[in-house]
Formats: structure tokens, sequence, C-alpha cells
């Protein structure tokens, strides 16, 4: 295809940082980019119309730590490392509702619950005995009291205690990703969906990229924030972790608000406009799960049915919607983000855990320095 003059002139001529990835992370590194350098050229691409991975697909949590998890994340790495990410989380969360504010994020300080029943009696017990130890820490870590508190009350059936949250939050995923976009095209960013990179190379001081439309974009910088996609396109230790998650019809009355989680977080749950969304059970067919498609795995959306009736409900209820999301993850459950410059001009911020919305804030910031 021949681009005509304007095309060439005036869309996509001279791009000083060209970013892969219309997700959160890559609009906030955009908007990042942009205000440092305002007279810059900042261009965003993503194969899909908006972002297909997990932006504009995630749950809408505002979440940083549950007990269970710190508890089998310190199974797998250290407790300096399992600590900094959780402040890392905490502190992304602070950025994003600072930078876009709560009313436009949909931002509700409901609280969480980690649920515990009669199937995992065990780990509510370790996690009992763990919680001043880990509140102490966390003190130190992010300066918040108390972090968690457990309850031997619930409304749910079939439980037999909770440690609640207080500090955590749920938002409008849907209100979040409009709000980050506007804010990125009131400063000038240009974005073009449909467009995917097939590859790269550096002539001089510039980076060509090759696209699935036969178009070579320009770029003095180049910025991978492709999350799970990463591994596409680059030798990295990412893997796609896809999610599934259910709503339901709308409801007059519902069992519960805020955040709610079962089984080291697998099963996690929330209100929204008089709905219940239910995600997770990824651990009922992780090999199936570890997947680019975006489709849906019945083997795991008639488990999150029947946790839904059976677990939150104790009543069969309706179904309205059902999605799947991409999560980046570590090959051994790794959930540090990745941050590097890939070669000089070539940089990636990618790997967010499942944590995007948390993360991606202060990844982005990091992603800047490291660019600027």
């Amino acid at each position: 295809m021949n681009l005509s003059y304007w095309e060439t002139e005036y869309l996509i001529h001279k791009i000083d940082y060209l970013i892969i990835g219309m997700g959160i992370t890559g609009l906030q590194t955009a908007i990042n980019l942009k205000e440092k350098n305002k007279k810059a050229s900042v261009i965003v691409i993503d194969r899909f119309p908006w972002s297909h991975g997990a932006s504009t697909r995630n749950a809408g949590f505002a979440c940083f730590a549950n007990v269970s998890e710190i508890l089998d994340d310190l199974k797998h790495d250290s407790s300096e490392n399992v600590y900094s990410l959780i402040s890392k989380r905490y502190t992304g969360l602070k950025k994003l509702r600072s930078k876009f504010g709560d009313d436009n994020l949909g931002y509700e300080e409901k609280g969480s619950e980690e649920i515990f029943s009669t199937t995992n009696r065990e780990e509510m017990t370790n996690a009992i005995d763990s919680i001043q130890g880990i509140n102490t820490i966390l003190y130190d870590e992010i300066g918040l009291d108390h972090v968690f508190q457990f309850a031997s009350r619930s409304t749910f059936p079939n439980t037999l205690g909770t440690i609640r949250n207080k500090f955590e939050g749920q938002l409008n995923t849907g209100k979040m990703y409009q709000s980050i976009s506007r804010y990125a095209q009131l400063l000038g960013v240009k974005f073009f969906g449909g467009i995917e990179v097939e590859s790269w190379e550096k002539v001089n001081n510039t980076v060509n990229v090759a696209t699935n439309r036969n178009i070579t974009l320009k770029a003095q910088n180049l910025v991978l924030c492709t999350n799970a996609f990463t591994s596409q396109i680059l030798e990295e230790d990412i893997v796609p972790a896809r999610g599934q998650v259910i709503v339901t019809e709308k409801l007059e009355t519902l069992p519960c608000e805020g955040l709610h989680l079962f089984n080291k977080g697998y099963y996690y749950w929330r209100d929204i406009d008089n709905r219940i969304l239910l995600g997770g059970a990824r651990n009922m067919d992780k090999a199936e799960e570890t997947s680019f498609k975006l489709e849906p795995n019945y083997i795991i959306i008639d488990e999150l049915k029947r946790f839904m009736n059976e677990e939150i409900f104790g009543n069969e209820v309706s179904i309205d919607f059902e999605w799947s999301g991409i999560m980046g993850l570590g090959k051994e459950n790794q959930k540090t983000p990745i941050v590097k410059m890939v070669e000089p001009n070539v940089y990636l911020a990618a790997r967010l855990g499942g944590m995007g919305v948390a993360l991606s804030a202060l990844v982005a910031e990091e992603i800047t320095a490291l660019v600027d």
C-alpha cells in the first residue's frame, strides 16, 4: 500500500516515541513522555482497535495484597521481593488515583475480604497465624496499620471466616480506560489501531518498525508495552495467563459489596451496577488457560457458574456477560514487572502479573525514566 503525502508528512512523520500496546501501561507511558517533551511526536499503536489484552477486560480490582497469596508467594520468592512488589502495587494505585481522580476512575474504597470455608480450613489457620507478622512488615513497607483483620462471621454460605483488608478498593474498568485515553488525546498523543508489529531493525539512530499493513514506521525510540503478548516478538520470561469472567443479570438485592477472594485469589468477585462479577478458577485448567486466544473455556465457565450459584448466592442466578482477558506472568509464576532497555532506543515494560491496575502507573513512570 502506498501512503499519501498527508499520511506520510503529517500522521506518521518524525516519530519521537512509538509505543506498542494501547493498554493502560502504554497509554500512561505515552502521557508521561508527552508531558516531559511537549513538542515530541508520541504515537501508540495496537493490533486491535483498542486494548484487548487485560486493560479493558479485567475485573476492576484496585488491590495490592491478600494473606494467602502472600504466603504462597513466599514459597517461590524471597521476602524482600514479595513485600517490595506489594509496596509497588500500593504506590502504583496511589499514583493512578492522584493522576486521574477517583470519580473519573469510578473508584470506591469498599475494602476486600478473603473467604475461608470448610474446603480450605488449614489455609485459614495458617493465614490467621501469619496476620500479626505480615501486618508488622506492611506497616514498615507502606505505612498502613493493621492491614489485615480476621472475622469469624460472614453472610456467605459454607464460610468459616474472613480476613478483611479495609484499604483496598474497586474501580470501573471502562471509566478508567476512557479517562486515561482522553487524557492522552488532549495532550496530543496519536492512536492507531489495527497495526501489528512484525519486526524492527536499527538503522543509524532510527528504529524502523515493519508492520502487517506493509507500512514501515520510523521512530527515534520504540517502547514495548505489550505485557503477555511480548513473548510473541521477544524472548522474555513471559507467558500468557488467560482469565475467564462472568457477570450476573441486574438484581434488586446483592449478597455482598466490595472485593472478595477465595483460594489464594484464584476466585475473585465484586459488585458492579447491581450485578455480581466473578472471575478466575484458572487453576482448574491452567494448561488450557496458557493461551493468547480470547476464547471461553467452558470447563472454567461452568465452574464459575457453579461457584456463583452455590458459594455466593445459595441459589441459581442468570448470567448476562461472559468474556476472557490475557494477563502476563513469568514461566514460574514470577510477578515482578520487567522494565528495561532491550537495546539502545528500544525499551520494554511488561509482565504485570495480573496486577496491571495497581502497577501500571508506576511501571509507566519507571519506563519513562529509562527512555528519557
